[in-house]
């Protein structure tokens, strides 16, 4: 079988699960296997392929028939421009969360050798980005799941992110950060726990523990704000991403806080970010 009728192939078997995103699912999976990239796969379309990576990206593809994530299937996925390893029990990183490295970025352009913390770091792909953007920045990243964390020191030593100090621990605990922050970045659980049942059979597969925000949606933000301001160095911005619906009640919760307060939309046009800084004294 040559290359372009596999993906064909694959396309046919994964439009019923994937709809409109299922040429580019069956290209992923097909470049993943024949090991390019998704833009190259056209200069391959007549190369003939083995009858084995034919079987697997057709056992690949019946994986997403059972709303297993495409990103779970591959073991990895991109963010900022950067490889992270992801899978069972870890949250998939998207390219909304990006901002937040714009974010950061921006705040931190005159800084000299900043300290960072990602707080419910999950995969990694906050921390680890920062560290890679600002080679001389010291990142703190905590993560409370045994099973994201093994991800997560996996992708440190993946990204040669040699300014990253992994941490296993709690937020609502606030222990082993030896200096304070110049920045806090959080992409926390924010779903209100009454509606976690209606989403994607995709999102169902992700670990409940990084979805879950209690029954307000709220109870990370409060803790970032009321545990986390006072390792914030005066001049310190807490960062955090929020859901498309969420500005004007995350923005309350940092207003008991910070004089400065800001939501920012993403490439969407929805409300992805609050910014908190100018704290009050």
């Amino acid at each position: 079988m040559k290359l372009n009728e596999l993906r064909k192939r694959l396309r046919t078997i994964l439009e019923p699960c994937s709809g409109e995103e299922s040429a580019f699912e069956a290209d992923c999976i097909a470049a993943d296997i024949i090991g390019c990239t998704n833009s190259a796969l056209r200069l391959h379309s007549d190369t003939e392929v083995d009858e084995s990576v034919v079987d697997k990206a057709v056992s690949f593809a019946r994986r997403r028939l059972l709303h297993e994530p495409l990103q779970y299937i591959l073991g990895k996925w991109e963010f900022y421009g950067r490889e992270f390893y992801v899978g069972e029990g870890v949250l998939i990183p998207r390219p909304e969360t990006e901002l937040l490295i714009d974010v950061a970025l921006n705040e931190l352009k005159n800084k000299k050798s900043p300290v960072c913390y990602d707080l419910c770091s999950g995969s990694g792909c906050i921390g680890i980005t920062l560290s890679k953007e600002i080679p001389d920045s010291s990142v703190y990243m905590l993560e409370k799941s045994e099973m994201a964390f093994e991800f997560l020191k996996k992708n440190i030593v993946h990204n040669t992110a040699c300014g990253c100090k992994p941490l296993l621990g709690d937020i609502f605990e606030c222990n082993g950060f030896e200096e304070k922050a110049d920045i806090i970045l959080s992409n926390p659980p924010y779903i209100c726990s009454d509606i976690i049942s209606s989403l994607q059979p995709e999102v169902l597969k992700e670990p409940l523990m990084a979805l879950d925000g209690g029954e307000s949606g709220l109870i990370f933000y409060e803790v970032i704000a009321d545990k986390w301001t006072e390792f914030l160095k005066p001049d310190g911005v807490i960062a955090v991403e929020i859901g498309e619906e969420q500005g004007e009640s995350v923005s309350a919760v940092f207003k008991t806080k910070f004089n400065d307060v800001k939501v920012i939309k993403d490439f969407s046009g929805n409300d992805r970010a609050v910014v908190a800084k100018d704290l009050i004294n």
